[in-house]
């Protein structure tokens, strides 16, 4: 144990990976701490580095410069077999020869655990992931929902000092990856076992992780817990990638009090708004769109500020109907509403639109 232990179980400090014939660093300058027992996600668009920062961690890579401690321990220069983690790859990598039971022994296997002990600990793996059933079946006729929970189980089985997981549900149909998160989020939760879980869904990422790191161009932007980063995102591209986000330009008048900026935009006026911290005059404000009201001329929302549209377009999801609406000034916004029998607006038609100042936040352009 040293002083990177306690309760920060995995902490990265200042990792960097540059490929051979790059300029740019794949990864730069990642710090990162995940506490005992949390799933952690890493989330980004393809190329931003999360997939390089879990290889690096798992032995998989060797990092250009950085440590990485487990349990206070630094791993950099241990052996990927002596590190003791399990992984999930996004094809699972099953052995196509072996039986379900077959393969999740193989772990066990290769750490010499005694051959009584692996058929109780094997057994119970299954048990846990609900598919002792299926132990003598060979993958090629389980689903992909049971053969990822196989690969599952393999990782599990040899109780692993960290579990990764790299894009395991990206084979899945929607409605089976929707079921697969949560049996993953409850497998992991009852075993306790420290996760890193990389994804470039946010829909994954905000059910399933305890914090999100959001990675861009190899750094991380935020890195905070689902609800911090979907509610005050750190900048404009964290707004725009974790879920659906109206931008609208406003210049800053005066710097933050008690939490709060007073900002001017030409549409709707001068507001007192929430922000991330240290914004200066490039700055926007971010609406969610389920946060955004549309009115009828005659509705007009009092003392709410709002502004003149034109109904551009709108969409039906069952529970939802959504509204793009032109602003005088040529700019979009789109509001999410809860849908009612008969749709309140057509394609068209002049509406208001309107938000509370308290439900807008302010970021950062950069």
């Amino acid at each position: 144990m040293g002083e990177h232990a306690g309760l920060d179980y995995l902490s990265i400090r200042s990792l960097r990976k540059i490929y051979p014939k790059t300029s740019a660093p794949a990864v730069n300058d990642v710090n990162l701490d995940v506490r005992r027992g949390d799933l952690v996600a890493l989330l980004g668009p393809s190329g931003c580095g999360k997939t390089t920062t879990l290889r690096m961690v798992a032995g998989l890579l060797e990092p250009s410069s950085g440590e990485i401690f487990v349990d206070g321990s630094d791993v950099v220069s241990t052996p990927v077999h002596k590190r003791g983690m399990g992984m999930v790859f996004q094809s699972y990598a099953l052995f196509p020869h072996l039986t379900v039971e077959e393969n999740v022994a193989f772990g066990l296997q290769m750490h010499r655990v005694p051959r009584g002990e692996i058929s109780a600990r094997v057994s119970q793996a299954l048990d846990n992931v609900q598919l002792g059933h299926l132990a003598k079946r060979k993958p090629a006729a389980l689903s992909g929902g049971q053969q990822q929970r196989v690969a599952l189980a393999r990782a599990l089985v040899i109780q692993p000092t960290l579990l990764l997981l790299d894009e395991p549900l990206s084979n899945l149909d929607a409605k089976l990856r929707e079921a697969m998160r949560k049996e993953i989020r409850a497998i992991q939760q009852e075993s306790g076992t420290t996760t890193l879980f990389v994804t470039h869904d946010q829909d994954e990422a905000l059910d399933m992780a305890d914090r999100i790191a959001i990675l861009n161009n190899g750094v991380i932007e935020q890195y905070d817990s689902p609800s911090a980063i979907y509610e005050n995102p750190a900048t404009r591209f964290v707004a725009n990638f974790v879920g659906k986000a109206n931008f609208i330009d406003v210049e800053t008048r005066s710097s933050p009090s008690g939490g709060k900026y007073s900002v001017e935009s030409a549409l709707f006026g001068k507001l007192t708004v929430r922000g991330a911290p240290g914004i200066d005059a490039s700055a926007a404000l971010v609406v969610r769109p389920h946060r955004v009201s549309v009115a009828a001329k005659d509705e007009r929302a009092g003392s709410l500020p709002s502004a003149r549209a034109r109904v551009r377009a709108t969409s039906y999801t069952g529970n939802v109907r959504s509204y793009d609406l032109m602003l005088e000034s040529g700019e979009l916004m789109r509001a999410d509403q809860l849908s009612a029998p008969d749709e309140q607006f057509r394609i068209g038609d002049e509406a208001y639109v309107s938000f509370e100042p308290d439900d807008a936040y302010l970021v950062s352009e950069c």
